[in-house]
């Protein structure tokens, strides 16, 4: 088997704001132990990419570790792999920052380790077809992607490599084999021998490139893979077959590509899944099942963006990073404010799969908080904003000041869809709302156990929680605050936290007229509620005003006719807090973070609060995540005929946490 070339590529990556313990244990478990087994095989040469965030953990925490990648650096065992710095997704970016993060990688690791990366690892294989002009422009010969890309352009050989162009700019892709990547490391050496066997018959090469999580942070992976010596002999069976591992760009130099590409967007399979919704992802797979291996090729999920379709979040998040891109690089902010947009850009919140990624309210706070960071070294507007900022088709409003960002919806029932607290760099409305997941009804029809002894991440059975049908209930709407609800007679907390109630108005997601003056902005319904048979016309005003002591809404509720009423108002709010960050005070509303805030329904006759959580599923298999609480303050109101309520809402700053 001496005449089979062996290419190998490992990727590291941990989120910007993953905890510092899970740095820690992903190095002691799994990024040590594999470098130093690889290191004890001198002639095993490999690709090595660690994300930004890992290099500069590895910097301040892992010397060694570091000290380790110098040494293989300098014997020329291992070639570094470029990408963007903070790990983005490229193609969802600016292409100015695209070219900023993939040029602040090569200069970080030719700095340190002597290396110019000529390859880059792709962050989740995202692929879109304009990307070799982006790369190539950065000094990119090479990227590796999944081999369901080349299976959508009708490429039947991925033993080799291919070159493919934008605008004339040439790359060449490596096709990832992905039966190695399910091989390697779970299934036996005899296995993977048989498969490398019939690699060498056609006279093909073995390319591989997957996470390295799977040697050790994974479920079952560490005892699997070093206790129980999976490692070990798979490196010695390398040598004692004489296998030749190369780097990618000796590939590069001793093989003309086998032909020209022009790669569909596409990731990996399991990606174009997940951002499908759950009834499309049962269907695709059904469709998948009853197609023929010929036909296959013409399959293919969805399209990574398709995410800030599937999740309002996602695409707040989204649209949000592009505002703050466009304000950085229209400011000429200093270099501080482009590497917190950087960090901004790192991907795991923008979508969700098997991991936790957009469920987990860390991750989403530190994006928003790298986000709210890089605004804040451009020049405040002088009032509010009228801008289409997501991209919708319709005008949203914005406002900033030392103190306090709002943006608000007035075509959704006059939400505010985000409230930021600006000292502190907080999104106080980073909330995720309940929805559906394909992943709800196959786990709770599931029998597995799940154990990861010998499995991929994307083999293992999971099984729901005991108490997960409770959370298996889902909102109408993103849980923006200032939501203007008419309860049906006999609505309770308890039917308002399970959703199962009724509405008696049209403007929970109706849309607001606005006026601005100065700092004060106003929305104005003019809608309707039931009462009985008959829809009974409502002008409703809310006033946004911005003062010293924090933030204020007033809000008013004209009958417009002269008929008698009796209704239950609420006014929805949605913050995120955690459980030690609140204290609930009944009908006088909440404490906030400390003291530092205190929500104040004036009047309420009771406010009606809970807290969010979701289920989700990541590696180990679900969690069941607090996602901040909702505060609804209640009041009965009843009209003789024609007249006018008015109710207030304060969030009040107490003093700093």
């Amino acid at each position: 088997m001496n005449d089979l070339a062996f290419l190998f590529a490992v990727h590291n990556h941990q989120p910007v704001g993953n905890f510092p313990g899970i740095f820690a244990a992903a190095f002691r478990d799994c990024y040590r132990p594999l470098l130093e087994a690889l290191a004890g095989h001198p002639s095993f040469r490999f690709a090595l990419h660690f994300s930004g965030p890992l290099w500069e953990y590895m910097e301040e925490n892992e010397r060694a570790c570091w000290d380790l990648v110098r040494e293989l650096s300098g014997r020329g065992q291992v070639e570094l792999l470029g990408g963007g710095f903070y790990e983005p997704i490229l193609s969802i970016i600016p292409e100015e920052d695209r070219l900023g993060q993939i040029r602040m990688m090569n200069d970080f690791l030719v700095e340190n380790f002597g290396q110019r990366p000529r390859g880059l690892w792709l962050t989740e294989r995202v692929w879109e077809p304009d990307l070799p002009r982006t790369l190539a422009a950065a000094g990119i010969e090479f990227t590796l992607l999944d081999e369901e890309h080349f299976h959508y352009a009708g490429i039947r050989d991925l033993h080799t490599t291919y070159i493919t162009e934008s605008e004339g700019r040439s790359l060449r892709v490596f096709p990832i084999d992905k039966t190695l990547r399910y091989q390697v490391p779970f299934h036996s050496l005899e296995d993977v021998e048989a498969y490398l066997g019939t690699i060498r018959e056609t006279g093909g090469t073995a390319i591989l490139g997957d996470d390295g999580e799977k040697f050790g942070v994974w479920p079952g992976t560490h005892k699997w893979v070093y206790e129980d010596g999976w490692l070990e002999r798979f490196l010695a069976f390398i040598d004692d077959r004489e296998i030749r591992t190369m780097s990618f760009g000796a590939y590069l130099d001793s093989h003309a590509p086998s032909g020209r590409v022009y790669l569909p967007p596409a990731s990996y399979e399991e990606m174009m899944e997940w951002v499908l919704e759950p009834d499309e992802q049962e269907a695709f797979r059904r469709l998948k099942a009853s197609a023929g291996p010929e036909d296959r090729r013409f399959l293919r999920g969805g399209l990574f963006r398709d995410f800030c379709r599937k999740y309002s979040e996602a695409n707040h998040l989204h649209k949000r990073m592009i505002m703050v891109s466009r304000e950085v690089r229209a400011s000429g902010s200093p270099a501080g404010g482009l590497r917190h947009l950087y960090k901004g850009q790192c991907n795991d919140p923008y979508w969700h799969g098997v991991f936790g990624g957009l469920y987990l309210p860390h991750l989403r706070e530190a994006a928003y908080g790298h986000l709210l960071e890089a605004e804040k070294s451009t020049p405040d507007p002088p009032g509010w904003e009228v801008l289409d900022f997501d991209c919708d088709g319709r005008d949203e409003l914005a406002y900033r000041d030392p103190e306090f960002g709002l943006l608000v919806k007035p075509s959704s029932g006059g939400a505010l869809a985000e409230i930021d607290y600006r000292p502190w760099s907080r999104n106080l409305s980073n909330v995720l709302s309940r929805q559906r997941e394909a992943y709800h009804q196959s786990a709770a029809e599931s029998a597995g156990e799940g154990s990861g002894e010998g499995k991929s991440i994307h083999e293992l059975a999971k099984k729901l929680p005991p108490d997960a049908a409770e959370l298996l209930r889902y909102d109408r709407q993103p849980r923006y605050s200032m939501i203007d609800h008419f309860f049906r007679a006999g609505t309770t907390p308890e039917d308002f936290r399970r959703v199962d109630f009724g509405e008696q108005g049209d403007f929970v997601d109706g849309a607001f007229s606005f006026e601005i003056a100065g700092r004060t902005l106003r929305l104005e319904r003019r809608g309707a509620v039931w009462a009985g048979e008959e829809k009974v016309p409502l002008a409703l005003r809310k006033t946004i005003a911005r003062s010293a002591g924090g933030l204020r809404v007033d809000i008013e509720i004209e009958n417009l006719s002269g008929r008698p009423l009796d209704v239950a108002y609420g006014s929805e709010w949605n913050l995120l807090a955690f459980p030690h960050e609140i204290e609930l005070l009944g009908a006088d509303g909440a404490e906030l973070y400390g003291g530092a805030f205190r929500f104040e329904p004036a009047g309420a006759g009771e406010v009606w609060a809970f807290a969010l959580r979701t289920l989700s599923q990541s590696e180990g298999g679900f969690d069941i995540i607090h996602q901040g609480y909702c505060l609804c303050p209640v009041w009965s109101m009843g009209w003789a005929g024609n007249g006018t309520k008015r109710l207030s809402v304060v969030l009040k700053e107490r003093h700093g946490r």
